[in-house]
């Protein structure tokens, strides 16, 4: 915060973007080394940006400044909301529907409708889930597919001893297949709407891309990633129990109580399905499983006290961090500093990639796709070795869209990842070894596949 912009080879800093640029090294710093525990970090930001880049921070730092020198203010209930940002809202649902699940024996049902047709071998059992909740993910919301995943895996990660690392691969394996699934179809993350719809706006590029087309070129892509992810999984943590056994007798027969908690586990998933039908979207959707259940009496005060409340706390520190970076336009700066305009095809495809994944490893993968497609139409008109090729256009748009679904490094990346770090089984250290792997990797793949395709249909 205190050093001279020019050390750090970023000119005409304002003092609110030096201030957010110190917060982010500060969150990074904490969330890798885990001198505190993670949700403690989080809490620590939003007191931090409030004290020092918000609209309400102490005079002392807001005051008695220049506009142009001070720079653009955060508002301060913009942070404080993401105590109640929608994702939190949907993790409640989530969660809810995890707990109910749970509490009345619906969770042990679901997972040995699951298990019967992978049979009991680790290593299928284990595929089987990354194939189910990357098929989920294609067409529901990766936080809803995650939460209802986990609701099915409980009862296998119970079955196992309390220390065993063979839950390691079930727990990692959930968050990563629904960040892969969400790349195959349109409708499996925002971002990817928003890459559909720039490509096809009559103002920018014009495409005429399909639904069809955006899966003919990105299902193969997943396909592949998921069954690599597969192989990562089981050579980094090798199970140590061939079969994976299910004896685990309901915690209650309550015939009245299953029937509530699995019509409201219908109606969500349906409701999730059939946004586009219904007008509604996913966070909405995720407080009708709370308001249910706790109207029923299946979620009482003691089930809401056993929600995992810190893992809630720990995403809203990411999403203070990205409001904090757009709102102080730290982050248009960083992406600006790119000279896109100048390089080589190759070299801006993958450096744009890179910037996005960088981003989403700590704001939204929404936000980092929505940046970088605000500043990249420049720099693929005004680049020579670019503009009029639309395979090398459509190449640099959707290989950062897929390098936004990639960053799964952190728990604060997404929030299917935020959702398995709430197992404390998993380190940070672990989900960054398969998350840095299978990002770094999938990235490659993405390109290459990109431009051996050519995108024929577009040239």
């Amino acid at each position: 915060m205190l050093m001279p912009p020019a050390w750090y080879g970023i000119p005409e800093l304002s003092i609110v973007e030096r201030r957010m640029l110190g917060i982010v090294v500060y969150a990074i710093i904490m969330w890798i080394s885990e001198a505190v525990p993670l949700w403690t970090t989080s809490i620590s930001i939003l007191l931090i940006m409030l004290f020092l880049v918000s609209d309400a921070g102490l005079r002392v730092f807001t005051q008695g400044y220049d506009t142009y020198t001070l720079g653009y203010l955060v508002k301060y209930r913009s942070i404080m909301s993401t105590f109640a940002d929608p994702v939190l809202m949907l993790f409640l649902g989530g969660l809810s529907l995890a707990t109910a699940a749970t509490s009345v024996g619906l969770d042990v049902k679901l997972a040995r409708a699951m298990l019967r047709p992978l049979g009991d071998r680790s290593e299928g059992v284990l595929l089987g889930f990354m194939i189910v909740t990357a098929t989920l993910s294609m067409f529901m919301n990766n936080t809803a597919t995650t939460a209802l995943m986990f609701s099915v895996a409980l009862p296998i990660l119970r079955s196992l001893p309390g220390k065993s690392k063979d839950k390691l691969p079930i727990i990692l394996s959930i968050p990563i297949a629904a960040n892969l699934g969400g790349m195959a179809t349109p409708m499996g993350t925002p971002a990817n709407l928003l890459a559909l719809n720039f490509l096809n706006d009559p103002k920018g590029m014009g495409m005429d891309m399909t639904y069809g087309d955006w899966i003919f070129y990105m299902m193969p892509l997943t396909i592949f990633l998921v069954f690599v992810s597969w192989l990562l999984l089981l050579w980094l943590f090798p199970f140590h129990h061939k079969n994976l056994f299910l004896d685990i007798k309901s915690t209650t027969e309550n015939k009245r109580r299953q029937k509530i908690v699995t019509a409201t586990f219908f109606v969500t998933i349906m409701l999730w399905i059939l946004e586009p039908y219904l007008g509604s979207n996913t966070y909405v959707t995720g407080i009708f499983p709370l308001a249910v259940l706790t109207m029923t009496g299946i979620i009482g005060r003691l089930e809401i006290r056993h929600i995992n409340w810190e893992v809630l706390w720990l995403v809203a520190g990411g999403l203070a961090i990205g409001v904090g970076m757009d709102e102080t336009h730290l982050a248009h700066r960083l992406v600006r500093m790119v000279p896109f305009y100048s390089l080589n095809p190759w070299v801006l495809a993958l450096s744009a990639g890179f910037v996005c994944f960088l981003l989403s490893t700590f704001i939204s993968n929404t936000a980092a796709t929505k940046l970088l497609l605000s500043i990249l139409p420049m720099a693929l008109t005004t680049n020579p070795s670019i503009n009029g090729d639309k395979g090398l256009m459509v190449m640099v748009i959707m290989g950062v869209t897929a390098s936004a679904s990639l960053a799964m490094a952190l728990p604060v990346s997404t929030a299917p990842n935020a959702l398995a770090y709430a197992f404390e089984e998993v380190e940070q250290k672990q989900m960054a070894k398969a998350g840095l792997i299978i990002g770094i990797m999938g990235m490659l793949v993405t390109y290459l596949l990109f431009s051996y395709l050519s995108f024929a249909n577009y040239m």
